[in-house]
């Protein structure tokens, strides 16, 4: 079943990497690339990075305050740079080396096994349901102009608060669906869920994570947004940022979903050029799209860099 789910996710991701490369070389077609050297693009490509790479303190901030209730010993700062050093992993085939690494490295810092697999399932579920609940409501909010013609859009509000309902109680379900899910996995192991109380969130926890993961959201869906107002030409107008934030959540979670794909590699582009089409020049979407990439490659890289030597020195001393 696992060899299907991976081979489905690799197959998909080829599949809409097709469609990225076929949209992009119709797009860029004796089109002049210089655009991405421009002074002005280069500027927002290093915000745009500069945003990606500090949103990891988000991640970090969460992570630590998922074990805090779990009653883990967990400090922020080992917490930071573990998340930067494993976060590179997600490029491996099956985009889960991330989350494997993060498990082991904190057994190795004294928190037990059942807190450190519910942290990353309940993270997994809030960042879902954030990245579900954003990008409902902001490309609900400011849809692209060929969603205007759709007659769902004359019915916005009681879709905005269908969503915001769904995604409430879906936050309620996360621990109890966290748990199952671990039983289900480890029917014969009993001792992985001693102590139950301490493995369910508080609703202050839970708000707290989802306001965390909503704001790493904002900062690299802005950055985006920067970036587009750079790559396009005088008199054209761009849509504002809070559709590129829901544009990025969007794709951002059919990236994550897909079983296998390399840190979401063709699906997030595929899914965020389709959106970006209506609403930008062709060249511009496809610029748009590599410079997200390139930032989001060197923003991992960078803390890949930091967070190994601070772990390295960390063992020295």
């Amino acid at each position: 079943m696992k060899r299907t789910l991976k081979g489905l996710g690799i197959l998909l991701a080829l599949v809409a990497g097709g469609y990225f490369v076929v949209y992009a070389h119709r797009a860029l077609a004796g089109k002049d690339l210089s655009a991405l050297l421009d002074s002005r693009v280069l500027a927002a490509m290093a915000c745009l990075t500069l945003l990606y790479t500090l949103s990891i303190l988000t991640t970090a901030l969460a992570w630590t305050r998922l074990l805090h209730a779990m009653r883990q010993p967990a400090k922020f700062s080992r917490l930071l740079s573990i998340v930067a050093t494993t976060q590179f992993g997600k490029y491996l085939p099956g985009n889960v080396a991330q989350h494997i690494g993060r498990i082991a490295l904190t057994r190795g810092i004294g928190v037990q096994m059942s807190p450190a697999l519910l942290s990353i399932a309940y993270e997994l579920l809030l960042a879902l349901v954030v990245s579900a609940h954003i990008g409902a409501l902001t490309l609900l909010w400011a849809p692209p102009s060929a969603l205007l013609q759709w007659q769902i859009t004359q019915y916005r509000v009681p879709l905005l608060i269908g969503v915001t309902v769904g995604a409430l109680v879906a936050l309620l379900l996360a621990p109890r669906v966290a748990i199952w899910l671990t039983r289900l996995r480890n029917p014969a192991r009993e001792e992985l869920l001693a102590a139950p109380a301490r493995l369910h969130l508080d609703p202050v926890t839970v708000g707290i994570c989802y306001a965390l993961y909503a704001t790493s959201f904002v900062m690299i869906g802005y950055g985006l947004w920067l970036v587009a107002g750079s790559l396009a030409p005088a008199g054209v107008s761009i849509p504002g940022p809070i559709f590129l934030i829901g544009a990025f959540a969007s794709s951002w979670i059919l990236g994550f979903v897909a079983p296998g794909a390399p840190a979401g590699l063709g699906i997030r582009e595929a899914m965020l050029s389709a959106w970006l089409s209506g609403v930008l020049p062709p060249v511009e979407v496809v610029l748009l799209v590599v410079a997200l990439r390139i930032a989001t490659t060197l923003g991992d890289l960078i803390n890949f860099i930091w967070g190994s030597v601070v772990m390295f020195r960390r063992r020295d001393g």
